[in-house]
């Protein structure tokens, strides 16, 4: 095992896919809360530009590459970059979007996820789960081992909600370097407040938490996991994965479940990833992406805690290591990916 992976994952995968949920959440256009764009308008582009990026390392339907504000890229050119290396498959699997990307995908449809301060979230997250079980099912006959990644501006706060919901205390991550912690416990008060959710009232009813207080990428993760039940599923991602876990143990969600995610979130001390996750009793692994020698400073800032984590890309690094790629080797295809992706001309 690389020692940029920890810890042993045990055998190399013989089948993986890496699969990842793009979806939208008008959550995520509250001003100050997501990073996944340079303006709350454009998080609506995001997910399916990342699609694109790691498909084709192209970005055609957004006006620019996705990157925060303060200008470091979408954490699509690690996960592009882990996948050209290991010659893994990617499919993307669309729940709740809003502009489509211009590669092909899976569509489950469903509507974009609400403002959950003024109305309920997902309309019918149980119409969603049923769809994703039955795409599950069929991934399962071809792949020994699938990893699930998303892509979802304004996700880790509706991760926060739900947390809140189902009883957890703990905080989540965010994509920018100072997590706006006040910010997202007021959001996720003022929808609990409008839902009328008590913390902890809604434990035994996960669903309801998704659809007053979550994203349409939880009930299509859950869906997704229940149909490959016989399947090793991998979640890839930080504390917005670390709620489709917790979500997985209110529904008693069996199989070979697990979560990877990178370094950064490990090491983010506004976020409490390790107490979620081992409160859900499942194992989780992390790589360091090493981005600090990158030659580009806006991934350089990933090792200083800007961005984190996205796109799989956790899970996505996880993979390079399994596959025998040195951090190094991640880095330096990271920084060609950047350098060449095609932009939308002007």
């Amino acid at each position: 095992m690389p020692e940029w992976i920890y810890p042993d994952f045990g055998p190399r995968p013989k089948r993986p896919l890496f699969l990842c949920i793009i979806s939208n959440t008008d959550t995520g256009k509250i001003p100050g809360l997501s990073a996944a764009g340079t303006t709350p308008e454009l998080t609506d582009y995001t997910p399916g530009a990342d699609a694109e990026l790691v498909e084709t390392n192209k970005i055609i339907t957004m006006p620019e590459l996705p990157e925060a504000p303060g200008g470091s890229p979408t954490p699509a050119v690690v996960t592009k970059a882990a996948l050209n290396l290991t010659g893994i498959n990617s499919l993307f699997v669309a729940s709740g979007l809003r502009k489509k990307p211009a590669v092909p995908y899976v569509e489950l449809g469903g509507q974009p996820g609400g403002d959950i301060r003024k109305e309920s979230a997902v309309i019918d997250p149980q119409g969603t789960f049923e769809m994703a079980r039955r795409l599950g099912r069929k991934l399962a006959v071809l792949s020994d081992c699938i990893f699930i990644g998303e892509s979802i501006a304004g996700g880790t706060t509706t991760a926060l909600a739900v947390l809140r919901a189902l009883g957890y205390r703990e905080k989540v991550s965010s994509s920018f370097v100072s997590n706006p912690t006040r910010l997202k416990e007021q959001v996720a008060a003022e929808a609990m407040a409008r839902a009328g959710v008590a913390p902890g009232s809604l434990k035994d009813d996960p669903m309801e938490a998704i659809r007053e207080l979550g994203d349409p990428m939880m009930p299509c993760a859950l869906g997704l996991i229940s149909g490959l039940s016989d399947c090793r599923v991998v979640l890839a991602g930080g504390t917005q994965m670390a709620t489709v876990l917790a979500l997985g143990k209110a529904l008693d969600l069996k199989g070979d479940i697990s979560i990877a995610t990178t370094k950064y979130i490990i090491e983010d001390k506004t976020a409490n990833f390790r107490q979620i996750v081992e409160a859900t009793g499942r194992p989780y692994y992390h790589s360091d992406p090493g981005l600090e020698s990158s030659k580009i400073p806006g991934l350089q800032v990933y090792a200083q805690g800007y961005v984190k984590e996205g796109v799989g890309m956790g899970g996505a690094s996880l993979l390079a290591g399994l596959y025998g790629f040195t951090q190094e080797q991640l880095v330096s295809e990271t920084d060609r990916v950047l350098m060449t992706v095609e932009l939308p001309k002007k």
